[in-house]
């Protein structure tokens, strides 16, 4: 029997609702295939971007993007982060799929380096401040860390997993900055769990939709693909907001889905439509 987990990329509401601070033009159409993905899931994880106001990824502070998905505490005073009226920070998954999973039994993880997302060099407390607590995080989902143990055990089957890279299965070492109180001690990340439970990944499914395809889908995908090779991974094209940019040469989402599909198939991904997924999954 195969485990299928669907792994949903950047589903938060500053990037794919249109109040969203950082919206990426994601439909109605692209949410309602999602959520039909979701349907056939065993296991449902939630990879969010988590930042503070201080991210250096925001434009005001000398990134490239604007702000988005701040932590609770930090939603106040936005438009000195260059956030419009009415637009929303928030990290939160969209609607349509957060009721699909509001009564699961769930559990949010940080793994350690999201903590140190904006660590510059150095040594002791004043290089090396966490960006937010533990505890902040579980206010702005409103969901209790994650019990490793049950998880384990197979008694969960929704993940928030937060996240600050575009690979949302990558990691950084920071054992050398020591313990800080809040703050877990060990690197651990439900990618992690999931290896020490499934190995290789035989048996077992990663189904990817989200945001966006040429940028956090492609490489949590191929990341999840070279964590479990003998897993199956599909993403699934049109329940993904695809990177339409004309001076990148993709001008079109026509042209977006050729250039995808190619790289998809570089590193042994299944590259699917909806119906093609869904067309599997029933057989």
């Amino acid at each position: 029997m195969t485990l299928k987990i669907n792994v949903l990329v950047d589903w938060g509401n500053a990037f794919v609702d249109t109040n969203g601070s950082f919206y990426s033009g994601t439909t109605e159409e692209q949410k309602d295939r999602a959520v039909e993905v979701v349907k056939q899931s065993d296991l449902v994880i939630y990879l969010s971007d988590v930042h503070t106001r201080t991210s250096s990824e925001f434009i005001v502070n000398g990134g490239l993007y604007p702000a988005h998905n701040l932590i609770q505490k930090d939603w106040q005073n936005l438009e000195n982060l260059g956030v419009e009226s009415g637009k929303t920070v928030s990290p939160q998954l969209t609607a349509k799929l957060q009721d699909l999973v509001k009564d699961h039994s769930s559990g949010l993880i940080v793994p350690r380096h999201v903590f140190f997302q904006d660590y510059n060099g150095g040594y002791g407390v004043e290089n090396a401040m966490p960006a937010f607590t533990l505890e902040e995080v579980e206010e702005t989902f409103g969901v209790s860390r994650l019990n490793e143990l049950s998880f384990l055990e197979g008694q969960i089957n929704y993940v928030i997993s937060a996240k600050h890279m575009f690979n949302g299965t990558g990691s950084q070492p920071t054992d050398f900055l020591g313990s800080f109180p809040g703050v877990p001690d060990v690197e651990t990340s439900v990618f992690s769990l999931l290896k020490q439970k499934y190995g290789q990944g035989k048996d077992v499914e990663f189904d990817v939709t989200g945001v966006v395809m040429g940028i956090c889908i492609y490489q949590t995908a191929s990341g999840i693909r070279q964590l479990f090779p003998k897993a199956t991974v599909n993403v699934i094209a049109d329940a993904c907001t695809h990177l339409i940019y004309a001076p990148l040469g993709i001008a079109d989402e026509d042209t977006g889905n050729l250039v995808a599909k190619k790289m998809c198939q570089q590193v042994g991904l299944n590259y699917l439509t909806t119906d093609e997924f869904l067309r599997r999954t029933r057989k």
